[in-house]
Parts: structure tokens; sequence; C-alpha cells
């Protein structure tokens, strides 16, 4: 079938936009055509037709009004699809094709939502091959808020590490990347995210240079670096592709240290709930959604990232916790909050002007945001000093000040354009004011024109009149025509006064009719107004457009003073409520938390209930009795998890800056927390429980150092009870002697208890209970010493377990009991494997025969059927009776 040249076009867009859903703009419609349309008509809903019906291949099509584009993009993106706009550049016209272009490509990554509290992060990804070993580089960040960071790894597990942390929601793989599978892969079974493939651009130093408005790129040092160049290129390349355009607001571009950052991996997060619970799998259970007090997103982000981003620096830990203590002892702190509920998210709000359709609408927020610190009254002044006490400069205050008061001069009020359809200020543009008086008033200057007319000319019967096919003209009986003429001397040209300008138009039998040089141009006025009115108000917008791009640094800069004065603020009214304390943080290997509790728990405990607090005593001194290791034995109970999760989410909070719910507290700054709590089969890579939890294990021995912080959430219990009782024991004595990290363990396995008597750093605690002949009370509370047995019986009888199964449990269980007495296998702390039981010289010379033997044999070379051989000469050795 012959395509039509539109069709052509349309085919033309869509092979260099292969992977996007490519809304075609026609006339008032966007159309989608081919497996596009079949793609809409199943996520969108829409009605699925046909292009040609009649032929013999039929072309699907979809379509919908193109100012409803809005309500369907969203739906798209959440279904992860690309979304590419073409919209018409010149005018239709009868036989000619209109000229169409990519105007913006939308991903899930470049659409901007305004609500949205957490970051959304875009990851592009590069690999440099050295001579001896490979290098990878990336570069991420929330376009949206202009800040860029860079790092390189140098194998691709550490690699995919940091991508998992991030959770990006794009990533962008280098086209000359080899094996793209295996970054692409296993990220995408551990996260929903959408894989593109870009190319980095010819020249990476003066593209970023171009991008970044910058003459050399000697400002950003480290950040593009070591080929780290090579990933933000890609970077920004993809941006501008997706955008169609250059990148207005990139404010930094940063390599990310770890120095000054508190080490936590993607497990500890996922495994001390921050961000999400395991528990239906959504925010509402998580520390986030708990301490989340701020009004706006921008300000949930700046919570998010601190979060996420535990620093060891002191003096900024004080820094925040000193500003918590100021909006305490302040009365204006829920003002502040009061007044902030009111403004918008500045960066989004910023992003959206610079990269989606030019509209009023985002410039009427930002006035409205900045109106409540410009407004020159009593409080923006309250507000405006807060800011300067977050380091407002005077520069980013004058710049911001000049723009709020061209936005207020510019634009109507917000209900003014809402209500209508023009946006500028009246006194704002001078022919702005001429058009719309023409547009909107031209009756009042027909009028005016009429009444001129006639006290020139002395006729009061002069008419003005419109006709559809002769427009605008001048009416008089042929009697009136006469005076007319003869007062306005209508034969003499009157080159000086439009208005008088007049000639004859029409004679008719019993009128005359008239134009004159000024009405012409009423005409043409009044007739095209409207158009030239929009066209002017949408070039005045586009100058405030190249304004807030000129400044969008300082808008950057402000926007994150804001976010700070709403994080502090809302945290202070928060702890104030909920007892939180500033905790005293310290160089001196200590922990010392007196009548803590869970910040999640004890949220949502029913008002009858009041949470156990415990205390934690964990610290080491030189020439001092030592407690690096805490051994928690308990019953099989649920506040184990409890117990540890919240140790390990009050050292974070602590070196978020933020308080802490507990009656004092002292925290040495360490420079990892680490948590496994638990683990299960990682089906799609093949891992069983144990695996997983080896795996976890492993990253933790090799990451943490004596200045960091571990919580085990039971070890071994993906294997034999002997097997993880070995383990446990091994793991725990290689962090005492290796490690040295300040450690938590609960565990099952009542025999490390006697790990305290072998090592003097590691103590015995466990939970208090109450027990009767009749019944046994958990009592919530932790004490030293060991629990003297698990009580999983009871803990099942709690649960309504049948009083059939519980009984025969017990008969079972002092079965175990009494074989176990007569055959222990609880010296299995302190027995080496092959400890000599018996100590009868002839078991001791067999003994050492054997190991002789071992030790000379040459292992490494042997055969299988050598090996074999040697195993039967030391069976044959064992067997021998003399």
């Amino acid at each position: 079938m012959e395509l039509t040249p539109a069709m052509r076009q349309y085919q033309e867009m869509k092979k260099q936009n292969p992977d996007c859903i490519l809304f075609f703009r026609i006339w008032d419609f966007y159309e989608v055509f081919f497996e596009d349309a079949n793609i809409c008509h199943n996520v969108l809903d829409l009605v699925l037709t046909s292009k040609n019906k009649w032929a013999e291949n039929p072309i699907p099509m979809a379509w919908i009004p193109h100012h409803s584009i809005d309500k369907y993009i969203p739906k798209l993106i959440q279904h992860w699809y690309k979304v590419a706009i073409a919209e018409q550049i010149t005018d239709p016209k009868p036989w000619k094709l209109v000229q169409r272009e990519i105007t913006q490509i939308i991903t899930p990554w470049t659409y901007i939502q305004e609500w949205t509290k957490n970051f959304n992060y875009m990851l592009a990804i590069t690999r440099k091959e050295l001579s001896s070993w490979e290098i990878y580089h990336l570069a991420w960040w929330d376009f949206t808020l202009g800040e860029y960071q860079t790092k390189s790894f140098s194998n691709l597990w550490d690699a995919q590490k940091r991508i998992l942390t991030l959770s990006p929601t794009e990533i962008i793989i280098d086209v000359d990347f080899p094996e793209k599978d295996s970054i692409s892969t296993p990220i995408q079974q551990y996260l929903q995210c959408l894989i593109s493939v870009y190319e980095v651009p010819v020249d990476p130093e003066s593209f970023v240079c171009n991008m970044a408005k910058v003459q050399t790129l000697s400002s950003f040092w480290q950040a593009v670096g070591e080929w780290r160049l090579q990933a933000i290129a890609l970077l920004l390349h993809y941006i501008r592709h997706v955008q169609q355009q250059n990148i207005a607001n990139i404010s930094k571009i940063s390599y990310h240290a770890q120095t000054g950052f508190v080490l936590m991996d993607e497990i500890t997060i996922k495994n001390l709930e921050i961000f999400s619970s395991s528990y239906e799998n959504n925010q509402q259970y998580s520390l986030f959604w708990i301490l989340d007090q701020t009004k706006t997103s921008a300000w949930a982000r700046l919570l998010h990232y601190y979060l996420a981003n535990p620093i060891n620096s002191l003096s900024e830990i004080q820094r925040r916790q000193n500003l918590i203590s100021h909006y305490q002892e302040t009365d204006s702190s829920k003002f502040i909050l009061k007044k902030l509920s009111d403004t918008f998210d500045l960066q989004k709000l910023t992003s959206s002007i610079l990269y989606k359709k030019l509209s009023p609408i985002p410039f009427l927020k930002l006035r409205s945001t900045l109106d409540l610190f410009f407004r020159w009254d009593e409080e923006s002044f309250v507000m405006l000093n807060e800011l300067k006490l977050l380091w407002l400069s005077e520069n980013e205050e004058s710049q911001l000040k000049s723009l709020y008061e061209s936005l207020k001069n510019m634009l109507k009020s917000d209900q003014e354009v809402m209500d209508g359809d023009y946006f500028i200020a009246e006194g704002w543009n001078s022919e702005v004011d001429e058009l719309r008086k023409v547009a909107f008033h031209s009756d009042d200057l027909l009028l005016q024109y009429q009444q001129f007319l006639v006290q020139q000319s002395w006729v009061q019967n002069v008419k003005l009149k419109f006709v559809m096919n002769q427009w605008y003209f001048i009416e008089l009986t042929t009697k009136d025509s006469i005076q007319f003429e003869e007062k306005l001397w209508i034969w003499n040209w009157n080159q000086e006064d439009e208005k008088l300008n007049l000639y004859r138009r029409n004679t008719l039998k019993w009128n005359q009719r008239y134009s004159s040089t000024y009405l012409e141009k009423l005409q043409e006025n009044i007739l095209t107004a409207r158009e030239k009115l929009t066209r002017l108000e949408n070039s005045l917008l586009k100058e405030m457009w190249e304004k807030i791009w000129d400044k969008n640094a300082e808008i950057s800069s402000f926007a994150q003073k804001v976010a700070e004065l709403d994080v502090f603020c809302s945290h202070a009214v928060f702890a104030f409520e909920n007892r939180y304390i500033q905790p005293e943080m310290n160089n001196k290997n200590l922990i010392e938390i007196v009548w803590w509790r869970h910040p999640v728990i004890e949220a949502y405990l029913p008002i009858d209930q009041q949470f156990i607090p415990n205390d934690l005593s964990i610290w080491e001194k030189e020439n001092q009795e030592k407690e690096m290791i805490h051994i928690i034995t308990w019953p099989n109970m649920w506040w184990k998890s409890t117990f540890l999760r919240q140790s390990a989410l009050i050292v974070l909070l602590a070196h978020c800056g933020l308080f802490v719910p507990a009656t004092s507290a002292k925290i040495w700054i360490v420079d990892g927390i680490f948590a496994r709590v638990w683990s299960g089969d990682v089906i799609a890579k093949n891992q069983s429980t144990f695996m997983t939890e080896m795996i976890e294990v492993s990253n933790i021995l090799n990451n943490a150092t004596s200045q960091s912080f571990i919580i085990f959430d039971e070890l071994g219990r993906g294997t034999s009870t002997y097997d993880g009782l070995a383990l446990t024991s091994a793991i725990l004595q290689y962090v005492l002697k290796h490690v040295k990290a300040k450690t938590l363990i609960a565990t099952h396995y009542h025999e490390l208890i006697k790990l305290e008597k072998m090592y003097p750093e590691v103590k015995n605690y466990s939970v208090s209970v109450y027990e009767t002949d009749k019944e046994v009370l958990f009592m919530k509370k932790i004490v030293k010493g060991w629990a003297s047995k698990s009580y999983w019986i009871d803990v099942a009888k709690i649960a309504w377990i049948p009083d059939e199964i519980l009984k025969l449990s017990r008969e079972i269980l002092k079965w175990f009991e009494a074989k176990q007495d007569n055959n222990s296998h609880t010296q299995i702390i302190s027995t080496p494997l092959f400890e000599i039981q018996n100590n009868d010289s002839k078991y001791q010379e067999k003994y050492e025969k054997i190991q002789r033997i071992i030790t000379q044999a040459d292992l490494n070379n042997m055969t299988p059927i050598q090996a074999i051989q040697f195993l039967a000469k030391i069976k044959d050795e064992l067997e021998n009776e003399d």
C-alpha cells in the first residue's frame, strides 16, 4: 500500500525514535499508528480504529485531542513507556505537507511531577578498559534539581551495588559498553527501571562545557577526572536528546566521595526499613514515613537525602542539632510551618518552567512562593530572617527579590488568570494594553469614532456598520452625505489625521458608504487583535523564562535554604511532641543510650499501650574492660528484631543530625552502619536462603571497620543446627579479632553464651521473663545474663496453636533433652575439630602418625586414583589394632 506524505513523515520520525510511542500532531489531535496504536488502546483504553480501513492492510490508529495529552502521558509513564511528541511547526495549508519535528521526549525519569517526595534518579554508566583491569564510571542525579554526581568503581559488582542503593528510574548504558546484559539483567531482577542505550558525544569536554556554560572543566576537578567525564557527558547528552534543548539548570557537578559520610549499603537500608517496610511493602510503616512532618515534596526530599546519607562530620551534625534546638526554643515554629504549607516545590517549579510547555501557571506558583518571603510585611520579614540564619546570601536575596517584583508586576492575579485566557497585568506593556482595548473593547472604540465624526460634521445620523463580506464601514443617507462631505472636505486628503482620511466605498440608491485610513486599521486590529495579543503575551512570558534561566543557580540555592527551614522546623516540633532528645556525639568509642524506643513501633502502638524502653551501653576504653559484642539470647518472641533495629536506627538518626527517641544518649561517631536482619531465597539469582545470608555477611566483614556499628539478627539459620552454630561462633570471633566493630547479635544458639568466658569483650544479655507454674510473661526488658531456655512452646501457646500439638511437642522436647544429656554437643564452641578425647598413649601415637602422613602428602599433585589410595591407607592405619 502506498503511504501518504504525512504517513511517510510519521515513519521517518518513528525510525529515529523506535523505543518511543510517537504522538503525531494532525490539526487538533495527536494520532498514533501501527503497534503504538495497539499499546495506547490497551493502556489508555482508547478506541482502536484504522486508517484506510477499506484497504487490504489497514493501518491501526488511535487518537486523542491535543488539549488532553497531559491526562494520558502519566498513564504511559506508569507503564514504563517513553513518549515522543511530534508538533506542527508550520501552519496547515491546502495541498501542502505540514512540517513537523520532535519537540520533546518524555521518559519515566524526565516526567516532572511537582508533588512527588522521592528522588527521581537517572543514571549513566560507562566502562574504560585499561591495560590490566577495567573501571566503571557512574553519573547520576534528579535532573529537575540540577545537581549531578559521579563515582568510579574497580569492579562491576560494586557498581551494581551503588546502582541498587540509588534505585534509579532510568539507566543509560553507553552504546560501546560490551555485554550490556551483564549490567542490565542483574539490575532489573531487583529494580523496576527503564534501560536505554545512547552514545557519548564525540567531544565530551566541549559538550559538558557547553551544557554547564563554563569555559573549562577545571572547576569540576575530581568529578570529571579519571574518565568520569565520559559518564557525565553521556548523561547530559541523553537529557539533551529527550528534552530537545540545552539543559538550563546545571548548578553543580561533584564527585561522590565516601569521606564525610557513614557507609550504609542497600541491604542495610532495606533491613532497617528506612524508606519501605517489609509489612505490606509500602512506606507507611517506614522510618521516613514517621519522621516526614514536612509540608511540601521539596523539603521531604531533603529529609530523604539526610536519612540515605548519614554523615560523620561532627561540626555538620552539631550545626543541624543546633538549628533544631533553636526552632524548639522559638515561639514561631508552628507559624513558620503553617506558612510553608502554602508554598510550592521551587526546584520542581523551575524545571516545569524551563522544560515543559510554556504556561503562566508555574510562574504564578513561583510568584506565590516568593511572595511568602518578599512581600515586605511583618510575616515575610520573619520568614526571610529565618533563611538568613541558614546562610542566605545578600546576592541571593537581591536576585530573588528582583525576580519576585517582576513576577508581581507582570502577571495578573491568580484568579484572573484562572478565569481567562490572558495573563499579562495592565500597565506592564503599553502594546498589550492597546491590543487588549481593541480585542475586548472594540465597541467602545467604534462608538468613540462615530461620535468624533458627528462632532466634526455636525451630522447626527452618522452610522458605523458591519457586514460579513464588507467588514466595517460608515453609512449616511444621500441627503446627509452632502453636508458630511462639505464639512469634512472629503476631497481634500488630510495627511495629518487618519480619522479624517475619508473616501467613498459604495454608492447605493438611498445611501452612501465611506471608509477611512483609521477605520481600516481599526478593522484589521479588531480582527487580529486576539491573535496578536496571544503572541505578544507569550513572547513576554518567554522573556521572563529567560530571566529564570539566568537566575536558576540562585533559585536552586534559595530552594535549598527553604528546604532546610522546613526540615529543621518540622523536626523540632515533631521531636518536642514525641519526647525526642538531642544526642551527645563523641569520639570516645562509647554508645550509652538510656530509655530508648523504636520510633516506628511507638508511633503505631494503641493508645492504651506504652512502648517498653530499654538501655544500651557498649564501649571501648584503653586499659579498661571493654564491651564490644553483645550476644542477646531471647525467648523466641518478636522483640529481638525490634531491639536490634532500634539500636541501629538511633545511631542512624544521630548521624543525620536529628533527635532520637530516648531519655539521654551518648553516641560515638561511626564510619559505617551494617544490618543483617533476615534473608530469603533469591530465586531470580538462583540463591538459597543460606547463600543469600552468607553473601550479606561477607559484605559486612569486608567493609566494616573498628569504627563501624553492626547488628546481626540471627546467623546460620539457613543450614543445619550444628553447622550454623559453628559458623556463627567463627564469625563472631572473626569480628572480635579482626574487624573489632561494635556488634549486637540476637541468636537462638544458646551455646554461644560460652564466648563470654573466652573473651572479656563479649557480654551476654537476654530478655527478662517472669515465669510461674501457670504462665510465662515476657517483660520486653533487656537484662544482663543469658536466657535459660527458648520458651518456644509458650510462644506457640500465645499464638493459639492447638493444645494437642503443644502437649505432643513437650513430650518430644523431653526426649531430645534426655538424648542430648547422654551425647552432648555443646562443646562446639571450645572443642577443636581433632581434639583427642581419650588420653591413652596408644590413641595419641596413632593420631600423631596419621597427622604426619597427611602433612607429608603432596595433595595438590595427586590424581583422583592416588587420592582414593591415600584415603585407603589412612583407613588401614585407623583399623590397625597394633
